[in-house]
């Protein structure tokens, strides 16, 4: 708890405005050994001995107000990079960004000194007046080590961004080919169930292969939902355009109404009300209603209503079932991280996130007092 309330403090938060944020770096704990020991006490030695010099210029009696602004200057960038090298043995950073850092902080100093004692031969060959040399060294030395243990900072921060772009692009690629072989393999299996339950002869044999047939057709669904919310997320919001709510309702419902005619399906949705989405909103709809009937009472009913709220259209689909369970949704809306316990039993609602996510959008869930479920998407108003 301690060591959560000083990452809090005012060092803590100067560190984050220029850019040390300890956590950017990975969700992995990174090994903390020599390596990285070495890397921080680099910084932290750096920040020591620059310190001294100017803390005793600081601590002279009689120092006039520009030697006074500056070894103050000189103390406090000192102390930053004692606090920043101690934050990056504690950061995830890793451990070849963290000798990166390391290195510019060196860097830093070994050009800026390079630059101060070609000055003072200059100086000292012109027969300039002699000036307090280590204290001006120090204070410049820090403010240059410190210049550059942000610049290191970024640099580690974008060398980083490089290597999960990458990883997100392999990722990408291998989502493509896993959707697709699953759609394929799903098919493969469908084809032979029918052909199982056709000729056999055995009950128990035709039952396994409806059962069979049942899940198969669940993954195929599931490889055709995933392939949904990848390509929205891969559009990043570029494709938003203006849709007619009404339009994509009733296409939503005349889906849902071909696999399940029982059902009681109603569109109150007033005409001209358009909103900017994902082309992909036909399909959050379509995916809501359908739970809505699946999941619902004996006799289903769904509704999609919409209306018009401060430059805002919040689209309805509400249901009569038994409700959503809470656990289900607040996977999807972040409230609760993925675990093997909780991690939702299908895609549908993924699908209604991605929708809302593309427009800067919203998704809510309720359970009014009459019963049932409602499921909310919140979107900019063409």
């Amino acid at each position: 708890m301690a060591e959560s309330g000083s990452r809090r403090g005012i060092v803590g938060v100067l560190l984050r405005e220029i850019g040390f944020n300890p956590d950017v770096e990975s969700d992995r704990e990174p090994d903390r050994g020599p390596v990285r020991l070495l890397a921080s006490a680099v910084v932290v030695l750096t920040g020591v001995v620059l310190l001294i010099p100017n803390v005793t210029v600081l601590l002279t009696p009689g120092l006039g107000s520009v030697g006074l602004a500056l070894s103050l200057l000189g103390t406090v960038v000192s102390t930053g990079l004692v606090a920043a090298g101690y934050s990056l043995y504690h950061s995830n950073f890793s451990n070849r960004n963290a000798i990166r850092i390391a290195i510019w902080n060196v860097l830093g100093i070994v050009v800026l000194g390079a630059v101060m004692l070609g000055l003072f031969a200059y100086q000292r060959n012109a027969g300039a007046a002699p000036v307090d040399r280590a204290f001006t060294i120090a204070n410049l030395l820090a403010i240059g080590a410190a210049a550059h243990v942000i610049i290191g900072v970024y640099d580690a921060r974008r060398v980083r961004a490089e290597e999960l772009a990458a990883e997100r692009r392999k990722l990408a690629v291998l989502n493509r080919v896993l959707r697709h072989n699953l759609r394929n393999e799903a098919t493969v299996m469908l084809g032979h169930a029918d052909q199982i339950a056709a000729i056999a002869d055995d009950q128990g044999v035709v039952d396994s292969a409806e059962t069979l047939k049942r899940h198969v057709e669940t993954v195929g669904e599931l490889a055709e939902e995933a392939d949904t919310v990848m390509s929205i997320y891969d559009r990043r919001g570029s494709g938003l355009e203006e849709r007619s709510v009404r339009a994509d309702a009733r296409k939503a419902a005349t889906a849902v109404a071909d696999a399940h005619p029982d059902a009681d399906l109603t569109i109150d949705v007033p005409d001209g009300l358009e909103v900017r989405s994902d082309p992909a909103l036909p399909d959050a709809l379509e995916e809501l209603v359908e739970n809505g009937v699946v999941h619902g009472a004996d006799a289903p009913a769904v509704t999609v209503a919409a209306t018009r709220e401060d430059g805002r259209v919040a689209i309805e689909v509400r249901d009569n079932g038994p409700g959503i369970p809470e656990e289900e949704y607040q996977v999807v809306t972040g409230d609760t991280e993925i675990t093997q316990l909780t991690h939702g039993s299908g895609l549908g609602l993924w699908v209604a996130q991605a929708v809302v996510d593309a427009a800067d959008g919203r998704l809510e869930f309720g359970s009014p007092t009459e019963g049932g479920t409602v499921v909310t998407l919140r979107l900019p108003a063409a």
